[in-house]
């Protein structure tokens, strides 16, 4: 009796202990949950710029910190440290190229889950498939980690590129944490882009984003330079 008792009592302490991963693992959303179209929300955005202009401070400051202090790093000197920010500036390029999408559709087809990004390349992942394939420049891999979906594709160079979108709770906003990554650069670029949900445009309206001004829509496609 005793011994049943205490086996009772081990399941019940094991089923507490999975309860909250179990939890999270309902609260997760399902890949159709982030179905549809969506447009960026500026307001709600990072700027790239300003985000580049932050990380490059932060690392330079510590360059200066650590060389004024004699605490640098083996081999460290200050044309590697002049090496370091400008390659945290390519990065910094580079990530607002790829982070510059306003408008997404992510929709399936088949088995493969389609992020459909203007003015940029699409991201993809089989679902329930091959989480990791060759791509042309290297290779990509996707997973759903707690309420994230993560994209991750490896280029030549030792460049890594991470897309990691975050459906709400509420399922009104979809954010995208991009993250470049570089060998050799001791910091990564990293931008954060909101977006909300939209119903395509009827037929005759056309719209484009700009930076300025945001989302412009006219009839007939009639933008004014």
């Amino acid at each position: 009796m005793a011994r049943l008792m205490s086996f009772s009592l081990s399941a019940c302490l094991l089923l507490l202990g999975l309860l909250p991963s179990l939890l999270r693992a309902n609260d997760a959303p399902e890949f159709s949950e982030f179905l549809g179209h969506w447009e960026v929300d500026f307001a709600a955005s990072e700027a790239p710029n300003d985000k580049l202009r932050y990380l490059y401070d932060v690392t330079l400051s510590d360059h200066q910190r650590r060389l004024a202090s004699g605490q640098n790093r083996i081999g460290e000197t200050p044309f590697q440290a002049i090496d370091d920010l400008r390659g945290l500036v390519n990065l910094g390029r580079l990530g607002e190229q790829i982070t510059r999408t306003a408008v997404l559709n992510v929709r399936m087809q088949g088995n493969t889950l389609y992020v459909d990004r203007d003015d940029n390349f699409s991201l993809r992942c089989e679902v329930g498939g091959i989480a990791e394939e060759a791509e042309n420049l290297g290779y990509s891999r996707c997973r759903m980690s707690d309420r994230a979906l993560v994209f991750w594709l490896g280029l030549p160079g030792g460049f890594g590129i991470e897309h990691r979108l975050i459906l709400s709770e509420r399922g009104d906003r979809l954010s995208i944490a991009t993250t470049v990554a570089a060998d050799g650069v001791s910091q990564a670029f990293s931008v954060s882009r909101v977006y909300q949900p939209f119903e395509p445009v009827t037929e005759g309206i056309q719209c484009q984003y700009t930076l300025g001004k945001g989302k412009v829509c006219t009839l007939n496609g009639g933008f004014n330079d």
